[in-house]
């Protein structure tokens, strides 16, 4: 034995001072020779041992390294073959291995090293490209404290008495899942306050964060809350949380089941990181799972080892001819995996800690998620571009949008709700037409053969280089044979019209019966975006058989001088080709905000042809005449038959609020209660106001310390702008103790 962990301490040595560093004297898996695009982590993936080694910690971790290669999880790969080495260092060739041979223990030993250092080989150059410490992304990224970590030791009889003596004062009722205090739960609860303690204090605070927003989710589902425990077991509420066999986010999804519930999984995008879309999927596995289970801690073992296996050890108890077939199976009949028995008691362990976190002398403070608004975008920008804009960092962006896989929003979507930092969203939308968007139109998967370079990859797709690596996120050249590639295939570029000459007539194309508007498209070599612009076809529209596209730039309209069309009162501005939101806003001197706020801009893509409503006091900006002949009407006395309401002002009232509640202005209650210039109220005090009462249903909130709109939001179900509409909010922007009004 003592042979064997000092060969193996001799090749950590080995590993640490550099595997690549003389490559003719590293040792080599004997393998046969593979075809040309097929990668390391491919064939080492394929490669069987006997199910009484494929036991050993050992392979275990080295197979999740070789997924997670598979995957170009670099660090993460890292991660678990230095796992992998240190596990085979501590595995002991005893009774624990009573299957394998002293002979199998033996080859096992010898090769396995050299898998190991074969892989740190093809992960190393990675891991060195991107530029970051690989300690710093497990502590960080990895999520491995949670039901990875089965901990043997255990707690000896008087330990467990403390914890017991405790739990027998307990009501078991205020738990809303059904819990025994027996010593499998005692067992867990040692366990998490002990070994695990940091992770246990660390994963309570975390989950202040996110308790009203998966409270509320299982509030509306009817679900228990302290189903918000199996979170804290599966990730710590860490949202980026990679784990086993490729689950991701907090709720640790796989990727098929995140996509059969809804997750959309692809490059780009990972839904499972989306804190509330991932809760939401959740919700629904689970409750399905209770709905088949009827026992909510037999929902939590299938959540972890898979229904089939459940349903069919339920079977099985239910067709025992010893057993009492009056009594229903639970849970605690089961022999489930190793992990799964440890499963549920510890998510039932971490409830009762949750519950009593000062008993267990841990402390709990609040934290909070960021405030954020929210912005619909039709194109595909690089979050660098972004954060430069908002002078804000790109970490910023990426904190709120986690989702996000790679270096930008998806340009395989027709729109992206996109989050900014709170306040920011007027920039964004004003400079929105400034900033480098990416000008591909669709992307090809490519798998790198072997003797390939990019230079060659890249004239074969009729790109740059530069296009290439930054649609790969590669900062140098390197490639491997197997190594799947992302191919950005641009938009045909439309030729310049010459100076001088007569501008072309207008071509258009009858649809046949097997067109699609991408096939209009290509055939014309224009992009959809185009075809659907100079149509006025808006995102959802089809074509048909014998209509009329135009499919080549219509002839601009001449522009009004000053650039400021002019239009008579009531009329609407009819969107030119070329127009943006930004652009038109300029035009009459309107806030961008104000203008999309008043034609939905934020949910929709402005198309040619749209009729767009111009704020009415805009107009009255721009026209001079109109301003004046307002005023001076404005400053004639009041009707004697304009009708008036009396209001009693109720606590938290100000001038602002009552005026908004009559849709009136404060210098007319001022005015009607000759209160000169004083906005001083009293409870109780009676006051004239012109107008009733708007609005009839409407709901006061009074802002909460900590909460945001998207809070209150998600509260009442609406929408973040229909608050700022409601409320004639100028930005997102709120204070404690505001009172807004939210329609029914």
């Amino acid at each position: 034995m003592n042979y064997f962990v000092s060969g193996i301490f001799s090749l950590l040595l080995l590993v640490m001072a550099g595997c690549a560093s003389k490559p003719d004297m590293t040792p080599k898996v004997e393998t046969a020779n593979p075809p040309d695009t097929e990668s390391f982590s491919e064939r080492a993936l394929k490669e069987k041992i006997s199910d009484s080694l494929a036991i050993r910690p050992s392979w275990t971790y080295y197979q999740y390294a070789l997924q997670a290669m598979d995957n170009q999880e670099w660090l993460l790969a890292r991660h678990y073959l230095d796992e992998s080495l240190r596990q085979l260092i501590s595995e002991k060739f005893d009774s624990t291995y009573k299957n394998v041979s002293a002979a199998e223990d033996s080859a096992y030993r010898v090769k396995m090293p050299l898998r190991i250092v074969r892989a740190l080989d093809e992960v190393y150059p990675n891991v060195a490209e991107m530029g970051q410490s690989a300690d710093n992304y497990t502590r960080n990224e990895v999520s491995i404290e949670g039901i990875d970590a089965l901990d043997e030791s255990e707690a000896d009889s008087a330990a467990l008495q403390v914890i017991e003596s405790f739990l027998d004062t307990l009501d078991v009722s205020q738990f809303t899942l059904p819990v025994q205090f027996n010593e499998r739960v005692l067992q867990e609860i040692y366990y998490m306050t002990n070994s695990a303690r940091a992770f246990m204090e660390g994963s309570l605070n975390r989950k202040t964060a996110y308790d009203s927003l998966i409270n509320a989710q299982l509030d509306g589902a009817k679900m228990p809350r302290d189903l918000i425990y199996l979170a804290l077991v599966e990730s710590g509420f860490k949202v980026k949380a990679y784990s086993r066999a490729k689950a991701s986010g907090m709720w640790q999804f796989i990727p098929e089941t995140g996509k059969r519930y809804g997750l959309e999984v692809d490059y780009w995008v990972d839904m499972r990181r989306n804190p509330e879309k991932a809760t939401m999927a959740a919700l629904k596995y689970l409750n399905r799972l209770h709905d088949e289970f009827g026992d909510w801690l037999l929902a939590m073992a299938a959540y972890n080892c898979g229904e089939g296996r459940v349903r069919r050890l339920v079977r099985e108890m239910q067709q025992d001819s010893t057993r009492d077939t009056s009594l229903a199976v639970t849970y605690w009949d089961l022999e489930l995996p190793k992990e799964t028995m440890r499963y549920v008691p510890r998510i039932l362990a971490a409830m009762v800690i949750g519950h009593y976190p000062e008993q267990y002398e841990m402390t709990v403070e609040k934290t909070y998620q960021p405030d954020f608004d929210t912005v619909t975008v039709y194109d595909s920008f690089p979050l660098e571009e972004v954060a430069k804009l908002l002078k804000v960092t790109e970490d910023t962006l990426r904190t709120l949008n986690m989702e996000l896989v790679k270096w930008c929003t998806p340009p395989n979507k027709e729109s992206y709700l996109l989050r900014l930092p709170v306040g920011t969203r007027a920039a964004f939308v004003d400079g929105y037409d400034k900033m480098e968007k990416n000008n591909f139109s669709s992307w090809h998967h490519h798998k790198v053969r072997k003797g390939e370079n990019l230079g060659m990859i890249a004239r074969q797709y009729g790109i740059k280089v530069s296009e290439l690596q930054q649609a790969n996120d590669m900062k140098n050249t390197r490639i491997r044979a197997g190594q799947s590639l992302l191919i950005p295939i641009k938009v045909t570029p439309k030729p310049k019209a010459n100076r001088g000459k007569k501008p072309e007539k207008v071509r258009t194309y009858i649809v046949q019966p097997s067109d699609n508007i991408a096939s209009v498209a290509r055939k014309f070599g224009i992009s959809q975006d185009s075809v659907r612009s100079w149509n006025s076809l808006d995102a959802a529209s089809f074509i048909k058989e014998g209509d009329t596209l135009v499919v080549s730039k219509p002839e601009p309209k001449p522009q009004v001088e000053n650039n400021r069309p002019k239009m008579a009162k009531g009329e609407k501005y009819v969107v030119r080709e070329g127009d943006t939101f930004a652009a038109i806003a300029k035009s009459f001197d309107v806030p961008v905000v104000m203008l999309m706020q008043a034609n939905q801009g934020f949910s929709r893509r402005l198309t040619v042809g749209d009729s767009l409503v111009i704020p009415e006091y805009v107009r009255k900006k721009a026209d001079k005449k109109t301003a004046k002949s307002e005023t001076k009407s404005a400053s004639k006395p009041k009707s004697s038959n304009e009708k008036t309401s009396v209001y009693t002002v109720q606590s938290g009232d100000n001038l602002t609020s009552i005026a908004r509640k009559f849709g009136t202005t404060v210098a007319k209650i001022q005015e009607l209660n000759n209160m000169g210039n004083s906005t001083n109220l009293s409870v109780g005090q009676k006051l004239k106001v012109a107008g009733t009462p708007q609005d009839s249903g409407v709901k006061v909130h009074t802002v909460k310390k900590g909460e945001g709109l998207w809070d209150i939001a998600r509260q009442y179900k609406v929408t973040i702008e229909e608050i700022v509409k409601w409320n004639d909010l100028t930005d997102t922007k709120i204070k404690v103790g505001e009172k807004l009004k939210i329609k029914p």
